[in-house]
């Protein structure tokens, strides 16, 4: 059987570690406690441990020759799994698209509220995205196409240490974790070839998807990375930096690339879809964009990743939205983000087909028709030229409540015609104008 070794990535703020073969994670570290006055480890295991016949394993493993007597001032080391504890709350803050809750083997729909236990996995499908918030605000953010298993998330009571350990099979994940003074508190995201421990700290972590190589970017905090078996350290990655972990080692740290601008407009959504562009970036190899209907991207609605600098989300509902971006470099890092908010107001004023002659009796109906969406009352304006002149109208027909017209009688001829809406909406007007369209009269 193939030996597990692992990466170690430690720094006070923030440690990492990479494993650079799937298999069983490191052994959870003892737990250490100084005996006090009157202490036995059978009154010891009474209150702290979760059976009381856990006492025999605290003795062989301290070599404790009576356990009535304790020396006071002397350390034990407990294995952490013979602790009490109790549940720490956890419930799923926002659930968009087709997320799965699987209990014990079984999968349901998941929705916003449940509470969340250990042994439970959530599982987002294509175009799905999901978050989580602990007690201590602590986040967990996953995007489509991602599994993540809830090992531990219990708050040991002898020392009051939280400990929270999720195991993420698949896909990719967004952690803030709320500093903890309590230095045995633990937060850790697994995947098959890594673990990462936070400690206070906010950074993305991931794997290739070919199972060979796990990257992590910080945005706060710093990280360590080393080789378990280095007999020197590493200085710490920094915040803004990112490395990436294969097997056969750690690479230099490599500076993220910067957030992008925004491009012209997207602040305002008023058409069909909901468009954006990005200002490109040197060096960047694609672009990821992400909806959210919060400033905090806890209730994420879209995402996408782009080799080109623009976007369509397609339709969306009319609301205020907030939109991420980032852009990632040739080995795949992704690098700062930038955050803006837009208003999505859908206003829409489409000209419908070129009419046609209709006869009736001895005179030649024209009906124009056009098309308009979004909130609000509108009144219409058409108006229709004489050839290439679009400054003198030789109809101008105000006033129109329904979106169509019809003219009697047009002479042979070029044409030109377009329609503008006056649209009353939360107590104010606004005009919108559409395009000239041709219309050719033939005898």
């Amino acid at each position: 059987m193939t030996r597990a070794r692992y990466l170690a990535l430690s720094v006070a703020a923030l440690s990492v570690a990479i494993a650079t073969t799937a298999g069983a994670a490191p052994p959870d570290a003892p737990v250490a406690y100084v005996v006090k006055p009157g202490d036995t480890l059978i009154g010891f295991a009474a209150s702290y441990l979760n059976k009381p016949s856990d006492y025999l394993a605290v003795q062989k493993a301290n070599q404790v020759a009576n356990p009535r007597y304790l020396k006071v001032g002397s350390r034990l080391l407990i294995d952490p799994n013979l602790l009490k504890s109790t549940p720490i709350d956890a419930r799923l803050s926002a659930v968009s698209g087709p997320v799965e809750l699987e209990t014990r083997g079984q999968r349901a729909p998941a929705r916003a509220g449940m509470v969340l236990v250990e042994g439970q996995r959530l599982h987002t499908g294509d175009g799905a995205f999901a978050t989580f918030e602990m007690a201590d605000d602590s986040r967990v953010t996953l995007p489509s196409n991602t599994s993540l298993r809830i090992d531990r998330m219990r708050q040991t009571i002898l020392n009051n240490a939280p400990q929270r350990v999720f195991q993420m099979d698949k896909g990719r994940g967004t952690i803030s974790a709320t500093p903890n003074s309590n230095p045995n508190a633990r937060f850790e995201v697994r995947t098959p070839v890594s673990i990462s421990a936070v400690r206070g700290t906010e950074f993305r972590v991931g794997q290739d998807p070919s199972g060979a190589k796990a990257q992590t970017e910080v945005l706060k905090g710093a990280v360590g990375v080393d080789l378990a078996s280095a007999a020197t350290s590493s200085p710490p990655v920094p915040a803004g930096f990112g490395v990436s972990a294969t097997p056969t080692g750690v690479g230099k740290p490599v500076k993220l690339l910067p957030a992008p601008k925004l491009g012209d407009g997207g602040q305002r959504q008023g058409d069909k879809t909901v468009r954006f562009t990005v200002q490109p970036i040197d060096k960047a190899a694609a672009y990821r964009l992400a909806l959210s209907r919060d400033a905090g991207f806890v209730d994420i609605l879209a995402e996408t990743t782009t080799p080109t600098p623009a976007v369509d989300f397609g339709p969306v509902p009319n609301g205020t939205y907030f939109v991420r971006l980032t852009a990632l470099d040739g080995g795949g890092l992704e690098g700062l983000p930038a955050d803006y908010s837009f208003d999505r107001d859908l206003d829409i004023l489409e000209p419908g087909a070129a009419p046609s002659a209709q006869a009736s009796g001895k005179h030649r109906n024209f009906l124009f028709r056009w098309s308009a969406a979004g909130d609000g009352v509108r009144v219409f304006r058409f108006q229709l030229f004489a050839g290439d002149d679009t400054t003198k109208p030789i109809i101008d027909q105000p006033g129109l409540a329904e979106p169509q017209l019809t003219l009697t009688d047009l002479p042979p001829g070029t044409y030109g015609w377009r329609v503008s809406a006056v649209r009353f909406k939360g107590g104010a007007y606004s005009e919108k104008v559409g395009p000239i369209q041709t219309l050719q009269i033939g005898r």
